[in-house]
């Protein structure tokens, strides 16, 4: 052999060495770099946004007891049991305010429940009325108490031109209730 075979081959068997290495061994440990570093800053992601979870913590504590002292102005709502029904309960509180302010009741219309949340209810009918002006709004006065669960959730009033200060009002009703 020459001297330029045995440089080729010196030579070659170092660039085929190098060629497997860096196969094999570098850019695996590359790769693997890599993605080690992309984990450490998804954990480092994750660990702020946990952090900044834990620093709410007396915050959500402190909405909570507001929530609860809030509740507290609605512990006149009404509990019903499974077996009554809520419709009997929204037509009750419409037959009283109704009586109270004597107006004239074109039509009553309990119409759905829908549910809160597990513990909470409500109840949605129509209402259309007539009577004088003074009257309606008494009427309204009437059906509003939130502290009872009762609330006026939309109102309209026409008054026709042949009869002034006679008005015909739909009202929409909405009582809310606890559930047993």
């Amino acid at each position: 052999m020459n001297s330029r075979e045995q440089l080729i081959k010196k030579w070659g068997g170092a660039a085929i060495g190098l060629l497997i290495s860096l196969e094999f061994l570098i850019f695996p440990w590359i790769d693997w770099i890599s993605k080690s570093m992309d984990e450490i800053a998804a954990a480092r992601v994750f660990a702020s946004k946990q952090a900044v979870v834990a620093a709410q913590y007396d915050e959500i504590d402190a909405q909570l007891k507001i929530l609860d002292s809030q509740l507290e102005n609605y512990s006149g709502l009404p509990q019903l049991s499974e077996k009554e029904d809520p419709a009997l309960l929204w037509l009750e509180v419409v037959d009283v305010a109704i009586e109270k302010v004597e107006v004239q009741v074109n039509n009553k219309a309990p119409q759905r429940e829908v549910a809160i949340n597990s513990t909470y209810s409500a109840f949605t009918g129509m209402i259309n009325v007539s009577g004088d002006y003074n009257r309606i709004l008494n009427l309204l006065s009437e059906l509003e108490d939130i502290s009872k669960g009762n609330r006026v959730r939309q109102a309209s009033m026409f008054q026709s031109k042949a009869r002034k200060g006679h008005v015909t009002a739909n009202i929409e009703f909405v009582r809310v209730y606890k559930k047993k």
